[in-house]
């Protein structure tokens, strides 16, 4: 390979990697997580793999899918960051998510769905959240009301789950996120599904 070939092929190598680096900045703090599956209970829930990677999942409550349940794997003494929010649409000014963490040691908390064996439930509620956090995400240019915002340790490791589930009856429409995760990362790939990314989550934002 001629010398001036191969510098035009690291140049071209690192293209990539300089328009990745300028575009992970400004992307949503969390990776977004778009997967087809029901996550209406603890065996169809959507498994994560990296529970400190910053990650976000949307869907929509329903009379049907009334309860969104993620997996994940932790060690003992992990300490997990969650978040819940829902978009800034006038109909869910006043809705009300709440968020369940279930997993083993965790104390019984009541909550509407059934949770597997050997494991106890921390529920984080919304109801009393009088002015959630607006939050305004450049990348997409999509607005969202944070509800909630904690770390939570769990003292056992193995098998915990999140729940994102509204205590009342599921209004048509009613839509909300749930993200785990501090520590931004977006790999090479990710460069070619940014426009999907955006698309997608705008359009769940009802936005054009």
């Amino acid at each position: 390979m001629s010398p001036s070939l191969r510098t035009v092929n690291l140049r071209f190598l690192w293209l990539p990697l300089l328009i990745l680096a300028w575009f992970a900045p400004r992307l949503h703090a969390h990776r977004p997580v778009f997967v087809e599956d029901a996550a209406t209970s603890p065996d169809t829930a959507i498994r994560l793999k990296e529970p400190h990677i910053s990650q976000v999942v949307y869907r929509e409550i329903t009379k049907k899918s009334s309860a969104i349940w993620l997996s994940v794997d932790v060690p003992r003494d992990f300490r997990l960051f969650v978040q819940i929010g829902v978009p800034v649409i006038d109909r869910l000014e006043k809705f009300r998510p709440a968020i369940a963490v279930v997993g083993p040691g965790l104390p019984g908390g009541k909550v509407p769905f059934k949770t597997p064996k050997a494991t106890g439930a921390k529920v984080l509620a919304t109801s009393d959240v009088s002015k959630p956090r607006f939050f305004h995400e450049h990348f997409t240019g999509t607005e969202s009301w944070i509800h909630i915002e904690v770390t939570r340790t769990l003292r056992r490791s193995g098998t915990h789950y999140l729940v994102a589930y509204t205590p009342d009856d599921p209004k048509p429409g009613d839509k909300l996120w749930l993200s785990m995760g501090r520590k931004e990362r977006f790999k090479l790939r990710d460069l070619f599904t940014f426009r999907r990314w955006k698309r997608e989550i705008r359009e769940f934002h009802e936005l054009r």
